[in-house]
């Protein structure tokens, strides 16, 4: 069995919506005006820190296309304990990775991605944190992180790849310190909860 942290970033091939975004407003998401820029995963040991180093397949360096079907072999319906994404709204990243691959003939079956695959997906646990509220519960709120990617598609429209990677990095060392500290002390509030 081998965990790995998983995230995917977005850009939007309608620059009305970049726009939009980069006003801070809203945009509901629109899986036909947008691509997958990144697809970054690292290895995760068994007390949830870091193993080896953090994989970003990159958009801009090769194309959507070529970074899909890299990442096509890694997450592989035959061998599902390879790979366990591990993330925050995982369902939201293999979701779009699915669609987008669907346009390169590249296809995952339904079951396989929602229902076979084993996933860990940290989205649940911060909304019970968050008294189950909707509202606040983003992953810069129960960590360092200082903002939501929303920006993200800006930058990508203005080629600014260096604060893309920042971002990641930052969020990927964010995540797995969140996730250290789950697998420590989730377990005490079972203990204590079933007292």
């Amino acid at each position: 069995m081998s965990e790995y942290y998983l995230d995917i970033e977005i850009g939007y091939t309608d620059p009305e919506i970049v726009e939009k975004l980069r006003r801070k407003e809203r945009v509901p998401f629109d899986p036909e005006k947008s691509k997958i820029i990144t697809i970054q995963y690292q290895e995760i040991g068994k007390y949830g820190g870091p193993v080896g180093d953090l994989k970003i397949l990159k958009e801009w360096e090769s194309s959507e296309k070529e970074i899909i079907e890299k990442f096509s072999k890694i997450l592989c319906p035959e061998n599902k304990w390879k790979f366990i994404p591990v993330g925050f709204n995982v369902c939201f990243d293999l979701g779009i990775f699915k669609h987008r691959a669907e346009i390169y003939g590249i296809n995952y079956n339904n079951w396989f991605i929602y229902h076979n695959l084993p996933v860990i997906d940290l989205k649940p646990i911060c909304l019970a944190m968050n008294g189950f509220n909707f509202k606040g519960c983003s992953l810069d709120k129960f960590t360092g992180k200082e903002h939501s990617g929303a920006i993200i598609p800006a930058w990508y429209k203005d080629r600014e790849y260096k604060k893309i990677l920042d971002y990641i990095k930052k969020e990927t060392q964010e995540f797995l310190f969140f996730y250290r500290k789950l697998k420590f002390n989730i377990s005490k509030f079972k203990d204590k909860f079933l007292k």
